[in-house]
Protein backbone atom coordinates (compact mmCIF):
# COMPACT_ATOMS: atom_id res chain seq x y z
CA UNK A 1 0.00 0.00 0.00
CA UNK A 2 1.41 3.44 -0.90
CA UNK A 3 1.88 6.34 1.68
CA UNK A 4 -0.30 8.29 -0.42
CA UNK A 5 -3.51 5.38 -0.17
CA UNK A 6 -2.73 5.01 3.57
CA UNK A 7 -3.05 9.22 4.02
CA UNK A 8 -6.57 9.34 2.10
CA UNK A 9 -7.71 5.99 4.65
CA UNK A 10 -6.65 7.41 7.93
CA UNK A 11 -8.15 10.62 6.79
CA UNK A 12 -11.44 9.29 5.76
CA UNK A 13 -11.40 7.33 9.15
CA UNK A 14 -10.66 10.78 11.19
CA UNK A 15 -13.41 12.35 9.54
CA UNK A 16 -15.84 9.95 10.50
CA UNK A 17 -14.76 9.76 14.27
CA UNK A 18 -14.66 13.66 13.95
CA UNK A 19 -18.41 13.59 12.92
CA UNK A 20 -19.46 10.69 14.95
CA UNK A 21 -18.06 12.45 17.88
CA UNK A 22 -20.03 15.59 17.11
CA UNK A 23 -23.10 14.06 16.58
CA UNK A 24 -22.66 12.40 19.71
CA UNK A 25 -22.22 14.91 21.53
CA UNK A 26 -24.47 17.73 19.81
CA UNK A 27 -27.55 15.13 22.34
CA UNK A 28 -25.22 15.61 25.50
CA UNK A 29 -27.97 18.36 26.32
CA UNK A 30 -30.79 16.22 25.64
CA UNK A 31 -29.34 13.04 27.59
CA UNK A 32 -28.41 15.32 30.74
CA UNK A 33 -32.13 16.22 30.30
CA UNK A 34 -33.49 13.02 31.13
CA UNK A 35 -30.54 11.73 33.47
CA UNK A 36 -31.46 14.98 35.85
CA UNK A 37 -35.09 14.43 35.44
CA UNK A 38 -34.84 11.06 36.68
CA UNK A 39 -32.64 12.13 39.30
CA UNK A 40 -35.53 14.21 40.78
CA UNK A 41 -38.24 12.05 40.35
CA UNK A 42 -36.27 9.49 42.14
CA UNK A 43 -35.30 11.57 45.14
CA UNK A 44 -38.84 12.50 45.36
CA UNK A 45 -40.23 9.21 45.31
CA UNK A 46 -38.06 7.45 47.69
CA UNK A 47 -38.15 10.46 49.67
CA UNK A 48 -40.28 8.79 53.03
CA UNK A 49 -39.97 12.17 55.67
CA UNK A 50 -42.28 13.99 53.51
CA UNK A 51 -46.09 13.65 53.82
CA UNK A 52 -48.03 11.97 50.65
CA UNK A 53 -49.72 14.80 49.70
CA UNK A 54 -46.31 17.23 49.73
CA UNK A 55 -44.58 13.95 47.78
CA UNK A 56 -47.81 14.03 44.56
CA UNK A 57 -47.39 18.23 44.63
CA UNK A 58 -43.32 18.15 44.38
CA UNK A 59 -43.91 15.14 42.04
CA UNK A 60 -46.52 17.24 39.98
CA UNK A 61 -44.73 19.94 39.31
CA UNK A 62 -41.80 18.54 38.42
CA UNK A 63 -43.17 16.67 35.71
CA UNK A 64 -45.34 20.30 34.78
CA UNK A 65 -42.03 22.11 34.83
CA UNK A 66 -40.80 18.96 32.15
CA UNK A 67 -43.45 18.70 29.80
CA UNK A 68 -44.94 20.74 26.93
CA UNK A 69 -48.59 19.72 28.11
CA UNK A 70 -49.98 22.23 25.25
CA UNK A 71 -48.29 20.54 22.79
CA UNK A 72 -49.35 17.01 24.24
CA UNK A 73 -52.99 18.50 24.51
CA UNK A 74 -53.37 19.44 21.01
CA UNK A 75 -51.62 16.04 19.32
CA UNK A 76 -53.49 14.02 21.13
CA UNK A 77 -57.16 16.02 20.32
CA UNK A 78 -55.93 16.25 16.36
CA UNK A 79 -58.17 17.59 14.10
CA UNK A 80 -60.70 18.12 16.55
CA UNK A 81 -58.10 21.05 18.07
CA UNK A 82 -58.61 23.15 14.67
CA UNK A 83 -62.72 23.27 15.21
CA UNK A 84 -62.70 24.14 19.02
CA UNK A 85 -63.56 27.61 20.21
CA UNK A 86 -61.63 29.60 22.24
CA UNK A 87 -63.48 28.49 25.56
CA UNK A 88 -62.94 24.76 24.28
CA UNK A 89 -59.40 24.98 23.98
CA UNK A 90 -58.95 26.59 27.55
CA UNK A 91 -61.74 24.30 29.30
CA UNK A 92 -59.93 21.46 27.57
CA UNK A 93 -56.47 22.16 28.01
CA UNK A 94 -57.11 22.62 31.58
CA UNK A 95 -59.56 19.40 31.97
CA UNK A 96 -56.49 17.37 30.09
CA UNK A 97 -54.34 18.94 32.92
CA UNK A 98 -55.83 17.46 35.77
CA UNK A 99 -56.48 14.07 33.78
CA UNK A 100 -53.07 13.93 33.25
CA UNK A 101 -51.87 14.56 36.53
CA UNK A 102 -54.64 11.97 38.16
CA UNK A 103 -53.47 9.66 35.90
CA UNK A 104 -49.62 9.42 37.22
CA UNK A 105 -50.41 10.70 40.91
CA UNK A 106 -52.71 7.71 41.89
CA UNK A 107 -49.85 4.93 41.18
CA UNK A 108 -46.77 7.24 42.64
CA UNK A 109 -47.33 4.39 45.49
CA UNK A 110 -45.96 1.46 42.92
CA UNK A 111 -42.15 2.97 43.25
CA UNK A 112 -40.16 -0.04 44.73
CA UNK A 113 -36.45 1.39 43.91
CA UNK A 114 -36.07 1.19 40.59
CA UNK A 115 -33.45 3.05 38.32
CA UNK A 116 -33.00 5.01 35.38
CA UNK A 117 -29.73 4.34 32.99
CA UNK A 118 -29.29 6.17 29.61
CA UNK A 119 -27.69 4.88 26.67
CA UNK A 120 -27.28 6.71 23.88
CA UNK A 121 -29.52 9.44 21.67
CA UNK A 122 -30.65 10.13 18.09
CA UNK A 123 -32.11 12.79 15.99
CA UNK A 124 -35.74 12.25 15.11
CA UNK A 125 -36.73 14.65 12.68
CA UNK A 126 -36.72 18.11 14.57
CA UNK A 127 -37.06 15.69 18.02
CA UNK A 128 -34.14 13.91 19.43
CA UNK A 129 -35.11 10.30 20.75
CA UNK A 130 -33.17 9.39 24.48
CA UNK A 131 -33.02 6.04 25.35
CA UNK A 132 -32.93 4.42 28.23
CA UNK A 133 -33.47 1.77 30.92
CA UNK A 134 -35.42 1.13 33.98
CA UNK A 135 -33.94 -1.44 36.29
CA UNK A 136 -34.14 -2.30 39.77
CA UNK A 137 -30.89 -3.09 41.74
CA UNK A 138 -30.32 -6.62 43.11
CA UNK A 139 -32.19 -8.39 40.29
CA UNK A 140 -31.73 -8.79 36.74
CA UNK A 141 -35.66 -9.68 36.00
CA UNK A 142 -36.93 -6.05 35.56
CA UNK A 143 -35.16 -4.34 32.66
CA UNK A 144 -37.85 -2.14 30.85
CA UNK A 145 -37.04 0.23 27.75
CA UNK A 146 -37.76 3.83 27.69
CA UNK A 147 -37.79 6.27 24.92
CA UNK A 148 -38.10 9.78 25.98
CA UNK A 149 -39.25 11.77 22.80
CA UNK A 150 -37.95 15.25 23.56
CA UNK A 151 -38.11 19.39 22.17
CA UNK A 152 -35.36 21.51 21.99
CA UNK A 153 -36.30 25.11 21.34
CA UNK A 154 -34.03 28.06 22.15
CA UNK A 155 -32.00 25.46 24.56
CA UNK A 156 -35.50 25.11 26.49
CA UNK A 157 -35.74 21.01 26.36
CA UNK A 158 -39.57 19.78 27.19
CA UNK A 159 -40.58 15.82 26.90
CA UNK A 160 -43.42 15.54 24.06
CA UNK A 161 -43.57 11.85 24.18
CA UNK A 162 -42.71 8.25 26.48
CA UNK A 163 -42.55 5.34 25.07
CA UNK A 164 -42.43 2.38 27.49
CA UNK A 165 -41.66 -1.67 25.95
CA UNK A 166 -42.31 0.24 22.70
CA UNK A 167 -45.66 1.71 23.10
CA UNK A 168 -46.18 5.50 23.01
CA UNK A 169 -47.88 6.76 25.91
CA UNK A 170 -49.23 9.52 24.10
CA UNK A 171 -50.02 7.76 20.98
CA UNK A 172 -52.39 5.73 23.04
CA UNK A 173 -54.12 8.54 24.87
CA UNK A 174 -54.67 9.92 21.21
CA UNK A 175 -55.78 6.86 20.00
CA UNK A 176 -58.66 6.75 23.47
CA UNK A 177 -60.06 10.22 22.48
CA UNK A 178 -60.55 9.84 19.24
CA UNK A 179 -62.44 6.70 19.53
CA UNK A 180 -64.26 8.54 22.13
CA UNK A 181 -65.30 11.45 19.74
CA UNK A 182 -65.89 9.28 17.12
CA UNK A 183 -68.39 7.16 18.89
CA UNK A 184 -70.04 10.68 20.33
CA UNK A 185 -70.29 12.76 16.67
CA UNK A 186 -67.14 14.47 17.59
CA UNK A 187 -68.22 16.07 20.10
CA UNK A 188 -65.78 17.75 22.43
CA UNK A 189 -68.14 19.42 25.01
CA UNK A 190 -68.59 15.64 25.67
CA UNK A 191 -64.95 14.46 25.85
CA UNK A 192 -64.36 17.14 28.30
CA UNK A 193 -66.99 16.02 30.40
CA UNK A 194 -65.56 12.60 30.34
CA UNK A 195 -62.27 13.87 31.24
CA UNK A 196 -63.36 16.07 34.12
CA UNK A 197 -65.50 13.28 35.49
CA UNK A 198 -62.70 10.89 35.18
CA UNK A 199 -60.13 13.12 37.08
CA UNK A 200 -62.60 14.21 39.68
Amino acid sequence: MTKLIKIKIFSVITFFIIINNVFASSFSAEKDFVSNFADSAINILSDNEILEGEKNSKFTDLVMSAIDLNLISKFVLSKTWKNATDDQKERYIQAFKDYFINSYANKLDQYSGEQVEVVDAEEAGKYVIVNSFIYREGTDTLKINLKWRLLNRDNEIKIIDLNIEGISLIIAQREEFQSFLANNEGDLEKLIEKIVSVSN
